[in-house]
């Protein structure tokens, strides 16, 4: 950021020629893309926004009328639902199973399907080539787009990250959403969109409406540090941290809980899910200083008892067997 501070000049207390983002990053986003996640794009195809929530909130602005249906997973991504319903939509939840979402149970009027395929928020399960390539073909034949959210895919603990759903869709609608928060660290405040040619205008616009530019300072720097390799350095560094955060807390709660804590969503990711056969736990947690976070809201409907969304990329692994620790009580 030094850097280009010393070298930007005036322009940098200006309005950008393009609101769509700094044309080095997305030209870097374009290249990391396709080689890390199988995204088939051209710089001009991708918006820069700040933060995934404001890519989402696009999505809501320029893709869903009052009344329209919305489908998205149940559980799912609460932050991703309330936007869609203060847009006016109606929100069709649609089951996942261990393959992700089931495309089956997927309502015939909606008009925008959203997704969390690579890494299902809160489950963690992986969707299925097979059920990609299904949720594809219905989308195609029901004139839908499909907002795909790929919040923290790069966190993969074993095997490559898996290609996005994108990828898979050359002549289907599919908005492609990414972040630097999860990646990097929520005060970046960077996103990006990937669309579809024919709503590339659209978004522009929108994202002109909506707060005309997102900071270039921050865009010009992140595009050299990808451009001089740090953001791939920096992911691998970190997978390796995070797999052994990871493992240190299923280790503890395998050791303290046994049968007695199932858990998902594990081999990916910045957190897991866990169930408890335990009624007191959540007592236990609040009294012993254990942060757990429950999944109840981001269920539709009733939600399973005593399970619990548990983030270990933040905490050391000696916090983490002592927080299991206390736990198990």
């Amino acid at each position: 950021m030094r850097r280009h501070l010393q070298a930007i000049g005036p322009s940098l207390f200006q309005y950008p020629p393009d609101g769509a983002g700094h044309p080095a990053l997305r030209d870097m986003l374009a290249a990391y893309l396709s080689r890390s996640r199988a995204v088939r794009c051209d710089a001009d195809q991708i918006i820069v926004a700040s933060g995934s929530q404001q890519a989402l909130d696009l999505c809501a602005r320029v893709l869903v009328d009052p009344g329209d249906e919305v489908a998205a997973e149940d559980p799912g991504y609460l932050g991703a639902r309330e936007l869609f319903k203060a847009s006016g939509a109606r929100m069709r939840p649609v089951p996942v199973d261990r393959d992700g979402l089931v495309v089956s149970a997927l309502p015939p009027s909606a008009r925008v399907v959203y997704i969390t395929p690579s890494h299902q928020f809160p489950l963690g399960v992986s969707m299925s080539l097979a059920r990609r390539l299904e949720l594809v073909e219905w989308a195609r034949a029901h004139g839908a787009v499909i907002v795909e959210d790929d919040y923290d895919s790069e966190y993969r603990y074993s095997g490559a990250p898996l290609p996005a759903l994108q990828g898979l869709s050359a002549d289907a609608g599919v908005v492609y959403v990414g972040t630097f928060s999860n990646v990097m660290f929520p005060g970046l405040r960077l996103g990006y969109l990937v669309l579809p040619p024919a709503l590339v205008e659209p978004f522009h616009r929108a994202k002109w409406l909506a707060d005309r530019h997102t900071a270039h300072l921050e865009q010009a720097a992140l595009a050299d540090f990808i451009r001089e390799g740090h953001l791939e350095r920096h992911i691998r560094r970190m997978r390796r941290v995070y797999k052994r955060r990871r493992d240190a807390l299923l280790d503890a709660l395998a050791g303290s809980f046994g049968d007695r804590a199932t858990v998902i969503g594990d081999a990916a990711g910045m957190h897991l899910v866990v169930r408890f056969d335990s009624p007191g736990i959540a007592t236990r947690a609040a009294r012993s200083g254990v942060h757990l976070v429950s999944t109840r809201a981001n269920y539709a409907a009733e939600a399973p008892g005593h399970e619990f969304i548990v983030r270990f990329t933040g905490v050391s692994e000696r916090a983490l067997r002592e927080a299991v620790k206390r736990l198990a009580g």
